[in-house]
């Protein structure tokens, strides 16, 4: 088993040709509240795994969930953050990308940390992996928050091509005009912060 990284919540495997994704303790919190949040998170993040592939959204394929650990298909691809470098990716990639950010929100889920080193690409299809801080919501002003921080994710590493427009021919539909409205709010509040 080969560790391939490691983030605040979890550390990441690599174990023939599948991904491990391992909660760690924290030592600061006491020993049975860090089991259940843990336990907790693992079950949350496998059922929206579950829930987002029922909507048509690709994400890999879970296999084992045991108290801590989830075990799932590994994607032999490239993080969308390293394609984006060209506009005919951007356009091709981002409209997609609204296509499947609008599925997951009107089945009620928010990804958590929606940005493009959290999409792969896999023979020019987008996966979304990383559900740890993702929830189930019809929170309007959660949903928002998702889009803005693929807008800022968009607006600061990808600052060279208008991606939240290409994204937007994807997103924009009538039943996710109120979650743009919201979200157009939220951008005029922190413009003025």
């Amino acid at each position: 088993m080969k560790l391939i990284f490691q983030g605040a919540e979890a550390k990441i495997y690599l174990d023939r040709g599948r991904i491990i994704k391992e909660r760690i303790n924290k030592n600061y919190r006491e020993k049975e509240l860090d089991s259940f949040l843990r336990k907790l998170r693992t079950r949350k993040e496998a059922k929206l795994l579950s829930d987002v592939k029922r909507v048509g959204v690709k994400v890999p394929i879970l296999f084992k969930t045991e108290q801590f650990r989830l075990e799932m298909e590994y994607i032999d691809g490239i993080k969308l953050r390293k394609l984006l470098n060209k506009i005919i990716n951007c356009r091709k990639f981002c409209k997609k990308i609204g296509e499947d950010v609008s599925k997951i929100h009107l089945a009620d889920i928010i990804h958590g940390d929606l940005t493009t080193s959290n999409i792969i690409v896999k023979n020019n299809e987008l996966y979304f992996i990383d559900f740890g801080l993702g929830v189930e919501t019809k929170n309007l002003e959660q949903k928002a928050a998702d889009l803005l921080n693929l807008y800022q994710n968009l607006r600061s590493v990808h600052y060279e091509f208008d991606c939240w427009k290409y994204f937007l021919e994807g997103y924009k539909k009538e039943e996710t005009n109120k979650i743009l409205d919201v979200f157009e709010k939220m951008l005029k509040r922190r413009r003025y912060i």
